[in-house]
C-alpha cells in the first residue's frame, strides 16, 4: 500500500575514500600471512564493480550543485518522510542496501533532491497551469488501515473496531502491511492517484476524523480504513501553495529527472580521462544513445 523504497546504489564513499588515502597505492589495507591487500588493489576492485555508477553520480552531483542548492534542512525533511513511511524497518532496509543514515542522506537523498530541482525548473507553474490542475486536485488525507488476506478475518476485525476496539492495537497485532502495522496502521499522507483505486475511493469517502470504512477489497487483500485527517478543499488562492507542491510532484517523474540530467550533462563539457570509465555517463549521453539506436537499425 506504499511506495517501495528503491535505492539507487550501494554507498561506497567510505571505501573509495579509504582507497584514496595514504602515501602510496602499495600501502596495505589488509595484511595476511598469504599476502597483503593494497590500496591500489582495493581501488581497482571497487572501480571494476561500481566505478561507472559511482563516478557518474559524483560528477553529476557537482554539475547539479553548480546550478541548484539543497540545504541540510531539506535533506532532513526528506529523511523524515522515509521514517514516517517505514518506521522501525528503515534502519534495516538501509543496512541491507549498504547505507548508514549519514550516507543515505549525503549520497542518495542529496542527489535525488538536486535531480528533483533540476526537473522542476522546466515545469510550467503559471497560475493558468495550476488552476487547470486545481480542477481535479484534492488535499492529501491521512488514514490508518488494517490489511488481512482473509475476508472472514476482515469482517471479524471490522466488528471489533466499530464496537469500541482499539484500532491501532488491532492493526499492530493483525495487519499484514508490516510497515504500517508497527505504526498502528498509519500511512503517510497521500493524494489522488497514489493508492490502489478501490482503497483511494473508500478512503476519500470518509469525511470526518474517526470514520471507519466498510471492508474494502483490493489486489493487496482486505482493508479496514480509519480516517485521521481529511482537509477540506477551499479556494485556489488559499490552497495555491500546496497545489503547486503537488503539481510539481506529479510532473517530476523518473523520466523528467533523466531528461533534466541529460540536458545538464550535454552542457557540462564532460571529459573522461580514465578509459576504464568511458561508459560511466552513457545514461546521460542522449546523443550516444541515439547513435547506438541508429546503428542497430541499419
Amino acid at each position: 500500500m506504499k511506495k517501495k523504497l528503491v535505492l539507487g546504489m550501494v554507498s561506497m564513499m567510505g571505501l573509495f575514500s579509504l582507497a584514496a588515502c595514504g602515501n602510496s597505492a602499495n600501502d596495505a589495507v589488509v595484511e595476511t600471512k598469504a599476502g597483503d591487500v593494497t590500496q591500489q588493489e582495493l581501488y581497482d576492485a571497487m572501480k571494476a564493480k561500481v566505478g561507472d555508477q559511482y563516478v557518474s553520480q559524483l560528477a553529476m552531483t557537482k554539475i547539479l550543485e553548480d546550478k541548484y542548492k539543497v540545504t541540510d534542512k531539506e535533506i532532513d525533511a526528506a529523511y523524515k518522510t522515509y521514517q514516517d513511511q517505514y518506521g522501525d524497518q528503515l534502519a534495516s532496509m538501509l543496512q541491507q542496501s549498504g547505507y548508514t543514515e549519514k550516507s543515505f542522506k549525503s549520497d542518495y537523498l542529496k542527489f535525488d533532491l538536486l535531480s528533483t530541482k533540476a526537473a522542476e525548473a522546466s515545469v510550467d507553474t503559471s497560475d493558468k497551469a495550476l488552476k487547470e490542475y486545481y480542477k481535479t486536485w484534492q488535499p492529501a488525507i491521512t488514514v490508518e488501515h488494517i490489511l488481512v488476506a482473509d475476508k472472514a478475518k476482515a469482517d471479524d476485525l471490522h466488528k471489533k473496531v466499530t464496537s469500541g476496539g482499539n484500532f491501532e492495537e488491532l492493526a499492530k497485532a493483525n495487519s499484514t502491511d508490516t510497515g504500517s502495522a508497527t505504526q498502528g496502521g498509519k500511512l503517510a499522507p497521500f493524494g489522488p492517484g497514489k493508492m490502489l483505486p478501490e482503497f483511494e475511493k473508500a478512503a476519500y469517502a470518509l469525511k470526518n476524523k474517526g470514520d471507519i470504512s466498510p471492508v474494502v477489497k483490493t489486489d493487496a487483500g482486505y482493508h479496514i480504513i480509519k480516517m485521521l485527517d481529511h482537509p477540506a478543499k477551499t479556494t485556489f488562492e488559499k490552497d495555491k501553495a500546496q497545489v503547486k507542491k503537488d503539481y510539481l510532484a506529479s510532473k517530476v517523474t523518473t523520466e523528467a529527472k533523466t531528461a533534466a540530467l541529460q540536458k545538464l550533462y550535454k552542457n557540462a563539457d564532460v571529459k573522461i580521462d580514465d578509459k576504464d570509465l568511458k561508459d560511466a555517463f552513457a545514461q546521460y549521453d542522449s546523443s550516444a544513445k541515439t547513435e547506438s539506436d541508429s546503428s542497430t537499425t541499419k
